[in-house]
């Protein structure tokens, strides 16, 4: 075993509120800016609150299913540890390909849409057409706030887990305080028969496919809080893990409510059919209906601290999701390797900033497409998690919990259903979109499985160099 790998350790300098600002700015980030229009149209305004409250309470059991088995396993990696203690390597390293593709992919989101509000906020500043791609144009202004984000996110991250932290405090807090003020702006002035039709029918599941197609991407709106067991071996106070289900709940609560209000805040403010109209709805009926470009300018800089909070989020797990994979010897293991004087993975810091400097040039094709292959691998890490807590209770009954989810399996069994429902739905939702055509979204995904079997295959020699027996005490930190 590599002797940097025992002599190094994350430094634990996180607070548990920081774990809340960590979940809520992940859960919440700016997907509710960039792609609620679509969740409106598919499914009305009343028929996606309807979607998100049954996404949240069917998330609960799944997120205590979280803080039960990253009580007992609280290292870095979270769902890698999980499945490497309960299932082996080979399921390790799937869940770990998986995040590192969620985690990586959504990087690249954020680094592409960062251009696109900062051109609505400050018009013009996009600059000339570099390209098109499937219809989208790259511009260069895009393209040099892309990298600039990427690089001032990279530097506040080398510079270790307390600035990361601190960024996302800041960048949380600003989000929620903004949304406050416009969807207070919108209930005070909206209409409510701009909320008809409340639901809107579909043409499957008996008129309820719109409302399904919303609750299919749940997995992706609600998927942030599972960033929080991939910051739990840097917990300042270690007696904060008897609190994490608490956190977990409430992060889904507050982001519940979040989606909830600004769905019918914005949904209130104008008539349906010109709300539609708009490629940035949540945004410009505000100022379309208030003739105010203050206050739409307020919801843009909401989105774009949003933006920050989920991207600063995402690029820590992709670290921890690499740092784990490297020095488990899944892939190399210098990605395992830690900073001596700040704690910091540098070569998975590096990896996931390059990775996400490459992708800006995709530019705003990649969008929607990212949120739907993001559901279901999101929906499928719940599979493995929900199982991973029925299996361990019969082979780690022996192992601590600083928590254990009540009522028996019920719960347990009701998050593995659940889960696997929403892996299937998304998957139907996605033909469903391009009926008679195979969706972009299965061939990203059979293009990445493909991809992972042939770096299983290449690594063997990686995986080799560590016995099963070194590389559990690596993984779950015994010294």
């Amino acid at each position: 075993m590599s002797t940097a790998h025992a002599a190094n350790a994350m430094h634990k300098t996180i607070k548990l509120r920081q774990l809340f600002t960590l979940g809520v700015g992940t859960i919440v980030g700016v997907a509710w800016l960039m792609v609620l229009g679509t969740v409106i149209a598919g499914a009305g305004p009343i028929g996606a609150v309807i979607a998100f409250v049954v996404g949240a309470v069917a998330m609960i059991p799944i997120a205590l299913c979280y803080a039960e088995i990253s009580g007992a396993l609280p290292y870095a990696g979270g769902e890698i540890v999980y499945a490497f203690e309960i299932f082996g390597v080979g399921l390790a390293y799937v869940a770990g390909l998986c995040l590192a593709f969620i985690y990586i992919i959504n990087c690249v989101f954020f680094a592409v849409s960062v251009g696109w509000l900062v051109n609505k906020l400050i018009p013009g500043i996009e600059g000339a057409v570099l390209y098109s791609l499937l219809g989208e144009q790259l511009r260069c202004g895009d393209v040099v706030i892309g990298v600039v984000g990427t690089v001032l996110i990279a530097v506040a991250h080398f510079r270790g887990a307390k600035t990361a932290v601190q960024l996302q405090d800041w960048a949380t807090y600003a989000l929620l305080i903004a949304t406050c003020i416009f969807v207070i702006a919108g209930f005070m002035t909206g209409d409510l028969r701009n909320l008809r039709p409340w639901v809107v029918p579909a043409n499957w599941a008996w008129g309820a496919g719109g409302v399904l197609g919303v609750l299919a991407m749940t997995p992706y709106f609600f998927g942030g809080f599972n960033t929080i067991p991939q910051a739990l071996s840097e917990l300042q106070d270690s007696r904060g893990r008897e609190k994490i289900a608490g956190l977990l709940v409430a992060c889904l609560m507050v982001s519940l409510l979040f989606y909830c209000l600004v769905i019918v805040a914005v949904s209130m403010v104008l008539p349906r059919p010109r709300l539609l109209s708009f490629d940035l709805p949540v945004a410009e009926a505000f100022a379309a209906a208030f003739k105010s470009r203050a206050l739409a300018n307020l919801v843009l800089f909401a989105g774009l601290v949003g933006l920050i909070a989920v991207w600063n989020a995402l690029f820590f797990a992709a670290t921890r999701v690499l740092y784990a994979l490297g020095r488990g010897y899944m892939l190399h293991s210098r990605l395992g390797v830690l900073d001596g004087r700040r704690g910091s993975p540098t070569a998975a810091i590096v990896l996931v900033s390059v990775l996400t400097l490459l992708g800006i040039v995709l530019g705003k094709s990649v969008l929607l497409p990212v949120v739907n292959v993001t559901s279901t691998l999101f929906a499928l890490m719940y599979v493995i998690v929900t199982v991973a807590v029925l299996r361990y209770r019969t082979t780690g009954s022996d192992v601590a919990r600083s928590f254990r989810v009540p009522g028996g399996t019920f719960l347990v069994r009701f998050g593995v259903v659940f889960s696997a429902y929403l892996v299937c739905l998304s998957l139907y939702q996605q033909y469903q979109s391009t009926p008679g055509t195979v969706p972009v979204e299965w061939v990203l995904l059979l293009i990445f499985g493909g991809a992972g079997a042939v770096f299983w295959r290449l690594s063997r020699s990686t995986r080799g160099q560590l016995s099963e027996a070194a590389r559990r005490k690596v993984i779950l930190e015994i010294t």
